[in-house]
């Protein structure tokens, strides 16, 4: 095929039946390629009636601006997107790579990287205080490329599955003296001085309409470790699923293990009650739940690169 006519546009000037091929067709391949290297990666869903309603309901959910997301075109044909969120919260402008694709038959032709150009000189006309992508550990063209559009490695992240009841509880014995739970939603973790908000952007509290948060209390009332995290169940109750974004402990708590090991036990709980349970772009930052995890027969799904662009 010679080499097609290249030019960039807007989603907000496709319709929404492009925008949705651009979005299916765009990542075909991935969960393949990701595949070879994770071979706990899920396999692609198959297709289901009403994956419009879902893309635009995505859309509303992650914030994707469609007139600011990057669409390329071959020969006048929309055939590569990358699409940005721009969201304020807390204050602070923040912007995100909330995917990057480009047709098979069209990819090696320089699109995906004239687009994420466009999308770096995007966000900086906009004066996002900082920006996030996720992108795969393994793909080291993608992060070098990144790398030259002024992002940075800022964390690794992790996503990992486990199927079925649990042999035994995260914590077995006593919990760390004077400690206690509490229950809220994710918006209660945002003020706390060790929340991490240099997360993924679906691991941010801001973005976590349906999920829930757990808060960890000292005898001395003060807050001590949280997680974030979301929950399904059936229509008839049942806990289908428990997917945790965020855990994490005050830097300051002397019993770190032990206080992850509660919080896991009762997010993910009860034990024997069966159902997935996964983590989502979860930080490796601190060793304890992920060692907790793999103890409980937890499967590595995938490892990503959490990268930041941030204002000068």
């Amino acid at each position: 095929m010679e080499k097609p006519a290249i030019r960039l546009g807007r989603l907000s000037q496709c319709t929404f039946e492009q925008a949705l091929e651009l979005r299916q067709r765009g990542f075909e391949g991935y969960h393949d390629e990701m595949r070879k290297h994770y071979p706990g990666f899920p396999l692609p869903a198959a297709p289901t009636p009403g994956a419009l309603d879902r893309l635009l309901d995505g859309f509303g959910t992650e914030g994707i601006r469609p007139e600011l997301s990057i669409v390329g075109y071959a020969d006048d044909k929309p055939v590569g997107f990358v699409f940005i969120a721009i969201k304020t919260a807390e204050g602070k402008k923040l912007a995100w790579n909330g995917g990057t694709g480009v047709f098979p038959e069209y990819r090696g032709y320089g699109l995906a990287k004239l687009m994420m150009q466009e999308a770096g000189r995007v966000i900086r006309e906009q004066e996002a205080d900082r920006a996030v992508l996720e992108v795969v550990a393994t793909n080291v063209a993608a992060v070098t490329a990144y790398e030259r559009g002024g992002f940075r490695i800022a964390d690794r992240i992790i996503g990992m599955t486990r199927e079925g009841a649990l042999p035994s509880p995260f914590l077995e014995g006593d919990a760390p003296e004077g400690i206690r739970l509490e229950y809220g939603k994710p918006a209660d973790v945002s003020t706390l001085s060790f929340y991490r908000d240099k997360a993924a952007w679906g691991c941010m509290w801001h973005n976590m309409k349906s999920g829930e948060s757990l808060i960890a209390y000292d005898k001395e009332d003060k807050a001590v470790g949280y997680a974030l995290f979301r929950r399904v169940r059936g229509a008839d109750g049942k806990l289908k699923s428990v997917v945790l974004r965020q855990c994490e402990t005050s830097p300051d708590f002397g019993d770190r293990d032990r206080l992850f090991r509660l919080l896991l036990s009762e997010l993910y709980g009860p034990y024997d009650e069966p159902c997935i349970r996964k983590t989502g772009d979860l930080s490796m930052a601190s060793p304890e739940p992920i060692r907790a995890l793999e103890e409980a027969g937890f499967t590595l799904n995938y490892e990503q690169y959490l990268m930041l662009m941030e204002k000068e």
